[in-house]
């Protein structure tokens, strides 16, 4: 009886194995890496929150901030393009009648009541600087807003 020899030995097709798994791996690694398969968005959209209050502060009424800034009229900053602001204004004062106004986006809430709350949500095109008010004293801005833009390289 004659034995016929196998066309490729036992260690010959382990090497091409482990040689096609590692090539294998290498391709998968390079598709993925490109950008080509991702299991989350790379690019969430952003937003920045901040919570202010009105209050009365030695017979003046002030913006005074709660959460995400501090101090009595604070400047807030934002950023531009797609990244949007979220505001909270809360009613902390005895008084009714307060309304925030942002000029230059051109966004109010509503009139608030001791209390009361409203969310303003807003977006800068470009880097600018906006003032905002209190309808019951409009003469001269409370703060400012400030949209800067922020890039990774500079």
């Amino acid at each position: 009886m004659s034995q016929t020899q196998p066309l490729i030995s036992d260690d010959r097709l382990v090497l091409f194995a482990v040689v096609g798994g590692i090539v294998a791996f290498a391709i998968a690694l390079t598709v993925i890496s490109g950008g080509f398969v991702r299991h989350v968005q790379i690019f969430l959209p952003e937003k920045a929150y901040a919570t202010v209050a009105f209050r009365n502060i030695d017979g003046q009424v002030k913006l005074v901030g709660i959460e995400g800034v501090e101090g009595a009229n604070p400047t807030i900053l934002m950023r531009t393009g797609d990244f949007a602001m979220e505001l909270t204004v809360v009613n902390q004062d005895n008084e009714a009648g307060h309304l925030l106004y942002i000029d230059g986006v051109h966004v109010s809430t509503k009139f608030l009541n001791p209390g009361q709350s409203d969310v303003l949500t807003f977006y800068s095109k470009g880097e600018a600087t906006y003032n905002y008010y209190d309808y019951a004293i409009q003469d001269e801005p409370l703060g400012q807003i400030r949209a800067v833009k922020v890039t990774m390289y500079e």
